[in-house]
């Protein structure tokens, strides 16, 4: 015990294994990108969690960013991000009511009474990390996890109406006075009640933060869609909206200070038998709130992010989030806990080490601290069309049907707690379920059955239009370097040439003004003709000098003027250059590209394409099988990389989802030109599509990547990624990408292609 106590409180641990002499530059960085990030997210999210909850707009901030240092000091995760959570809004709205104004205390009074039961809470959690006790956290049925999800997001819905109508009432606790006792009722009955009294312009509001919010985050999640909707809301607020009788933060909250860090001690009210009652409820509560959803945000961090090296450590997870639920309320917050969401956002936005946690809350206050006077500006309405937003989120399908599909008695403990959550309250719901569930397992509980594969839908009905044959490199571009590395890309040209690949070939240079004209193509002639006489004595050979302000430019100019079909460059290990001009040139230039390491084999052994089940995808697979026809390969690999965040996983769930990757696979391998070759699916489940593409490239050893772009411009490749560029970053294998509709695309173009309004949203609980 003694041991495990001093690993609890060892700040420099295996948490930080990645973090290496050889990449901290690197690891800081996207550390550094994902805390910003999710900061921007994170902001907006935490003032409405504590105005849901009845506290304060400042206490949200200043719980998430002080939650997210404490958990990441001495929590068990890497990647797990701590902030305020919608499952603890039930457990403290219902304690703010009952100890607050309402009920003829004082919010002083109640926040403090708040901060007692979180410290006793969070007491237990400590001793049940130190006695080993994290590992029973996950014995609660997954079928119970979705219901009281479902349960808490009906709520969070139903009590937030009052804000998007604009009919809140200023009489009742701080503007929001839901208890998860009747309190939906309430709110309810209120807004009915109260329709003559409707603001449609705070309901445009509130819809129109709701609907962009879900937009710009399905596009991607480098936007921080919750603070621009807020942004654009409270602008119309200020200025064409100003007379319209609109709520804002300010008329019921006041100023919002930007002195965050203020000390409030626990209180205690007189004992009773209902306040020792209510004690064991709140405390009760907190500890199974904490302890469940942590150790389910942190085993989906370690699967989402890839983790192969120390998985997390439920019992010192639990000594963090002790130390959160002692710590954060006495410094003007309020419990928190693992939040999917902002975890989920985290890992793809980057982060690999503790460190992101720590930026995170650093960004959050600095923020906060100069955009304080701003947030008083916020519509209430904006408020609940984020929380709308949250608790539509906190609903997956894929999960219900996954319950129900696993058997009857867990369907039915689901559907019991989604009801009895808002019917009665949050505990009496959850406790229920798991009293039930113990007792009746035994008979009630029998396996699921086997999972049979889905079946594939015909091609026809499927796809809108075939892809088109593989393309044909009739015009072939080389851009020489004149130095030592274009051996082996002659070489590489040499078993082209072997195979059939071009009938035009342009061996090109970009010169220097100051240079000879006359010798750099002479030198050129020599260097082709020592290598390649004898390959292309049918082909037509060209030599050009490049003139241009810089390379790319020039490239992008002779590819157009050629109307190349292919363009290769070769590259030295020790040179980033030559790299980062064949990464743009894929970007930005017309025909495909064709990246040749310096020392590559020409020989093509094994060829892997990356697809994404698109019409751009079909086109590279079409042109990999006529690459390995020509070269002889009977078969080829196709890799699909996709993202599972589902947190609730039965024993079958592995199977359907192979099923689900199987059948789509079915569907788009028709739609590709594969000349008679194998393609050997692998469906691979990561965050980091570049990294599972290299891995796998490795294993099976292979010779050449084969991948489909469409092109990015500048704006859509930072905005959106391109895994095109980051597997041409760090391939160390020839990469061809081939450019499907021979264009690059705008931000437009690439979202359209994308469909990014059929996208899954993000997870917000």
């Amino acid at each position: 015990m003694l041991q495990r106590l001093k690993s609890f409180n060892t700040f420099w641990d295996d948490r930080f294994e990645d973090l290496t002499r050889e990449t901290w530059l690197k690891t800081t960085y996207r550390d550094l990108s994902a805390g910003l990030v999710v900061a921007l997210t994170a902001i907006p999210m935490a003032m409405g969690f504590a105005m849901a909850m009845g506290l304060r707009p400042e206490q949200g901030i200043i719980a998430g960013a002080l939650a997210c240092i404490i958990g990441r000091t001495w929590g068990g995760s890497k990647y797990q991000v701590y902030g305020p959570t919608a499952a603890f809004i039930p457990i403290i709205a219902g304690l703010m009511q009952k100890y607050g104004e309402a009920n003829g205390g004082s919010f002083v009074e109640a926040h403090g009474f708040l901060v007692l039961v979180s410290a006793i809470a969070g007491a237990i959690l400590m001793l049940m990390g130190l006695f080993g006790l994290g590992r029973y956290a996950k014995l609660v049925p997954n079928s119970i996890i979705v219901g009281f999800t479902v349960g808490i997001a009906t709520a969070i819905a139903l009590t937030n109406l009052e804000s998007i109508l604009g009919i809140e009432s200023f009489n009742e606790l701080l503007g929001e006075d839901e208890d998860i006792k009747g309190g939906m009722l309430h709110n309810l009955t209120q807004a009915f009640s109260n329709l003559d009294k409707i603001n449609l312009w705070s309901v445009m509001l509130g819809l129109m933060t709701f609907i962009l919010t879900k937009g710009l985050l399905r596009i991607s999640i480098f936007i921080p869609a919750p603070l621009i909707a807020i942004g654009i809301s409270t602008a119309l607020a200020a200025t064409v909206l100003a007379d319209k009788g609109v709520i804002l933060v300010r008329d019921i909250y006041g100023s919002i200070p930007n002195n965050f860090f203020v000390f409030t001690p626990p209180a205690m009210p007189d004992i009773t038998a209902g306040v020792v009652a209510d004690i064991a409820y709140f405390v009760a509560a907190i500890v199974f709130v904490s302890a469940v959803e942590s150790l389910l945000c942190s085993s989906m961090a370690d699967r989402l992010a890839g983790n192969r090296k120390t998985p997390f450590n439920p019992d010192k997870e639990f000594w963090g989030q002790g130390l959160v639920q002692i710590i954060t309320p006495m410094v003007n917050g309020f419990p928190c806990t693992g939040a999917l969401a902002r975890t989920a956002t985290s890992i793809k936005a980057g982060a690999v080490t503790p460190l992101a946690g720590y930026f995170k809350g650093l960004f959050k206050l600095t923020l906060a601290y100069y955009i304080a006077g701003y947030l008083e500006l916020v519509p209430m309405a904006c408020i609940g069309g984020i929380l709308l937003w949250v608790a539509s989120n906190m609903i997956k399908v894929s999960e219900i049907k996954e319950v129900f599909g696993h058997n009857r008695f867990h369907a039915v403990l689901m559907v019991f707690t989604a009801v009895m959550v808002p019917a009665t309250d949050f505990l009496t719901g959850v406790l229920a379920a798991l009293v039930i569930y113990f007792a009746a397992r035994r008979f009630c509980d029998t396996p699921a059955a086997a999972h049979k594969a889905a079946e594939p839908i015909e091609p026809a009905a499927k796809l809108a239009t075939p892809a088109a044959a593989a393309l044909n490199f009739d015009n072939v571009s080389v851009a020489l370097a004149l130095r030592g590395e274009d051996v082996g890309l002659l070489r590489y040209v040499e078993r082209l040439a072997e195979l059939g690949i071009g009938k035009t070939f342009y061996f090109v240079h970009v010169a220097n003004p100051k240079d000879a004209a006359g010798d750099l193509l002479e030198r050129m002639r020599e260097a082709v003709q020592q290598r390649l006489a004898a390959k292309l004595p049918k082909a037509r050979v060209h030599y050009r000098l490049l003139h241009g302000p810089n390379r790319i430019d020039a490239l992008v100019g002779h590819s157009l003027e050629a109307k190349s079909d292919v363009t290769l460059l070769g590259h030295r290990p020790d040179r980033s250059g030559q790299r980062s001009l064949a990464r743009r040139l894929a970007m930005l230039g017309q025909g495909s590209v064709w990246m040749v390491p310096n020392g590559s084999n020409p020989e093509f052994r094994r060829i892997l394409v990356p697809i994404d089940f698109s019409a751009s995808s079909a086109a590279g697979l079409s042109q990999a099988a006529a690459i390995a026809r020509a070269a002889g390969v009977g078969e080829c690999s196709a890799i699909h990389v996709f993202v599972d965040d589902s947190v609730i996983r039965y024993e079958e769930h592995d199977a359907i989802k192979r099923g689900e990757e199987e059948a789509e696979f079915a569907r788009f391998v028709v739609s590709a030109d594969t000349r008679g070759i194998c393609v050997n699916p692998i469906y691979e489940e990561g965050i980091d599509a570049t990294r599972s593409i290299l891995e796998w490239a490795k294993r099976l050893d292979a010779s050449l990547i084969v991948i489909s772009t469409r092109g990015h411009s500048r704006a859509a490749a930072v905005l959106l990624g391109s895994t095109t560029t980051e597997i041409m970053a760090n391939s160390a294998i020839p990469v061809l990408v081939v450019k499907h509709d021979n264009d690059h695309a705008p931000i437009r173009d690439v979202l359209l292609a994308n469909r990014y309004w059929q996208r899954h949203d993000p997870r917000t609980n």
